[in-house]
């Protein structure tokens, strides 16, 4: 059988084009949510920024509830697999407590979280939107309870216990990093709140392992 090799070059060569101009325009979405907001988060505008016609913008996301649902879901999974990635690479003599809640906190503290706080203020009014916000953020909560079993085997992640001790990592970094959103103003000492919780959350891992011991 004879294969054409140009038909085939063609058609890997459009597919990574067609990648690349989706990887464009969801970037495009990310820095507009971040330097001007929602409402001047618009197709024309991403189009613009992308450097694509509109009409291509509308091949790829044929609403603007496409677009921003893909643009956050393509953010959170660029972040996992960099906070996966720097989790790997975590010295073993290093306090695995200390480098896991520095690395989430700088998941929270970077643009990303900022578009997120763009579209979930703008999700509170938009229904639909609400809907493709959320299953992104469900889909962000199950990975990274995951990623928690996968450090911390010991713990048990998938009780309710562990599961609550991580809602309430989460509740404390987002309400962190909401608060440090104006330029200028910081109401909280994050850094001190951080390591305050550190000493908290070893001092409970400590208490946890005393009365394993106990028990065996």
């Amino acid at each position: 059988m004879i294969v054409d090799m140009t038909r085939t070059r063609t058609r890997r060569t459009q597919a990574q084009r067609s990648s690349k101009t989706k990887a464009a325009l969801l970037d495009a979405t990310l820095d507009l949510l971040v330097e001007s907001g929602y409402k001047a988060t618009t197709t024309t505008a991403v189009a613009h920024r992308a450097g694509v016609s509109l009409g291509a913008l509308l091949h790829h996301f044929p609403t603007k509830i496409d677009l921003l649902a893909a643009a956050i879901e393509h953010a959170f999974d660029r972040r996992t697999a960099e906070y996966r990635r720097a989790m790997a690479e975590v010295d073993a003599a290093e306090d695995k407590l200390d480098a896991t809640l520095d690395l989430l906190w700088s998941m929270w503290t970077g643009p990303t979280f900022t578009a997120f706080v763009e579209l979930w203020v703008a999700a509170r009014t938009d229904a639909e939107l609400a809907d493709s916000l959320v299953a992104v953020d469900r889909e962000f909560l199950r990975t990274s309870q995951e990623i928690y079993a996968d450090y911390f085997p010991g713990d048990q992640a998938t009780d309710n216990g562990a599961r609550s001790g991580l809602h309430l990592v989460f509740s404390l970094v987002t309400g962190l990093a909401f608060c440090n959103m104006i330029e200028g103003y910081h109401p909280f000492e994050s850094k001190s709140v951080i390591e305050t919780f550190k000493a908290m959350a070893r001092t409970r891992a400590e208490s946890k392992l005393t009365v394993l011991e106990r028990s065996q």
